[in-house]
């Protein structure tokens, strides 16, 4: 070859390579581009979904909600849903974690486009105005219950009413979705709950206590737990002296007491001292059959 026609050669040899590699670069560019796409989407999946619950849709409700023996609550509401309700939930999924064959599933309802689990929400008759809608199921896809409002268990009817002038008692309704009152509920459906503001391991002994006849084991298992894993916790002496008035004057000592706090509630009260008894209501609350 002439050394023209030799150089041209080389010279087109050396654009090839630097074309390649502009391809190869852009292709990798373009892969790290659909890494990051795909890792935000992810994330943005991970956020729809709040920590401690299980997303499920129309193609594994009914498969999970078969689980024998378990328990699910499950919220349906719209996709990234915020707020106070929102807070709640999420307040009731760390709580839920403690709770042995009990679940929490989280079904996001789209109201536009392809209409993500709506055929769920049609199912279950589920007005989209009432979301958060909050179901409870166990062992099967068949509802067992459904959030809309109970009497409030901790009620007690005053010592003054009269039935007469004021007409038959009843307690009042609980409706609002708090995180409050979505456990109370659970615990009316037999659910071994743990209450808000109290402590999970000496409710599941002050309930034994109650249910079993006052034991002396069960309280000394309660002190045990008071003098050891929650002795930084004040509201364990608490308990304590619940369970040695319960031991002196009786069960009946739970609702008298606990009509003794609510009149004291009525009167003037300093915050910190208001905060103190509304915590002893909540723990007394636990020692009801």
């Amino acid at each position: 070859l002439k050394p023209r026609q030799r150089g041209s050669e080389v010279a087109a040899t050396a654009q090839e390579r630097h074309d390649g590699r502009r391809r190869a670069a852009r292709a990798a560019g373009a892969a790290a581009a659909a890494t990051a796409a795909a890792a935000a989407g992810a994330a943005k999946g991970a956020r729809a979904t709040a920590a401690g619950a299980i997303k499920l849709d129309n193609f594994t409700f009914d498969k999970m909600t078969a689980i024998p023996g378990v328990t699910w609550l499950v919220k349906f509401d719209k996709t990234y849903a915020y707020g106070e309700k929102e807070d709640a939930f999420k307040a009731l999924c760390k709580l839920a974690h403690k709770v042995p064959n009990f679940l929490v599933g989280e079904v996001p309802v789209t109201e536009h486009g392809d209409k993500d689990n709506d055929d769920l929400r049609e199912r279950y008759e589920i007005p989209v105005e009432s979301y958060p809608a909050y179901l409870m199921f166990k062992g099967s896809s068949q509802l067992l219950a459904k959030f809309e409002g109970f009497a409030d268990p901790a009620a007690r009817k005053p010592a003054t009413w009269d039935d007469k002038k004021d007409g038959a008692w009843a307690a009042p309704m609980l409706q609002e979705v708090t995180t409050e009152n979505v456990a109370k509920w659970l615990r009316v459906q037999g659910v071994k709950f743990p209450s808000v503001g109290t402590i999970f391991e000496l409710d599941e002994v002050a309930q034994r206590f109650v249910a079993d006849g006052m034991k002396d084991t069960d309280l000394a298992a309660a002190r045990a737990l008071a003098e050891g894993e929650h002795k930084e916790d004040p509201k364990a002496a608490v308990y304590i002296k619940i369970f040695e008035k319960i031991k002196e004057k009786g069960a009946e000592y739970v609702a008298k007491e606990t009509e003794r706090v609510q009149k004291l509630m009525t009167g003037n009260l300093t915050p910190e001292k208001a905060a103190q008894m509304n915590e002893k209501l909540k723990i007394m609350g636990v020692f009801e059959k």
